[in-house]
């Protein structure tokens, strides 16, 4: 679950960089309407969401080479 999510992150991350490029530079022709807009506010969502997801799963998850000494 953990490599989908980084996944996830890195293409959205990969998609809106591209289509921001592609904006600046007008690589290719895109019709920026509202379809548009829409698909890239879903993606930078999407970003959001994993790489929020990805920082509090690393921030609850248990390192097992320390071991929980003192706790009962």
């Amino acid at each position: 679950m953990k490599y989908i999510i980084v996944a996830i992150f890195i293409l959205s991350l990969l998609s809106v960089c591209f289509l921001s490029l592609n904006y600046i530079w007008a690589w290719f022709p895109v019709n920026y309407g509202d379809v548009m807009k829409v698909a890239i506010s879903i993606l930078i969502l999407l970003l959001v969401m994993t790489g929020l997801v990805m920082i509090f799963s690393g921030a609850f998850a248990q390192n097992p080479n320390h071991p929980n000494v003192g706790k009962k």
